[in-house]
């Protein structure tokens, strides 16, 4: 059986402390399966350079056949971050 992708998957187990709110969340979805990440969290992980190649798969995935599910804090912030590493 194939286990769904995760950070920890990619990047190994969280380490260390979570002393930010932007950590935190980092933290509290470093073991979510991609597909169960909200658009706001794919977006966020780009931004901070996390899992980038396997995360911009999951955003462009996103882009190109779901409607955003409204966690994100302004329109079109997943396509911004996915900018933001393509360029």
């Amino acid at each position: 059986m194939v286990q769904p992708t995760t950070v920890a998957n990619i990047i190994g187990p969280w380490k260390g402390e979570a002393p930010t709110t932007l950590l935190q969340h980092c933290r509290d979805s470093w073991d979510t399966p991609f597909k169960e990440l909200s658009d706001l969290m794919v977006a966020t992980f780009l931004n901070q350079r996390i899992a980038v190649p396997q995360m911009l798969s999951e955003a462009r995935r996103r882009l190109d056949s779901e409607p955003r599910d409204d966690t994100e804090y302004f329109d079109d912030q997943l396509a911004e971050a996915v900018l933001g590493v393509e360029n």
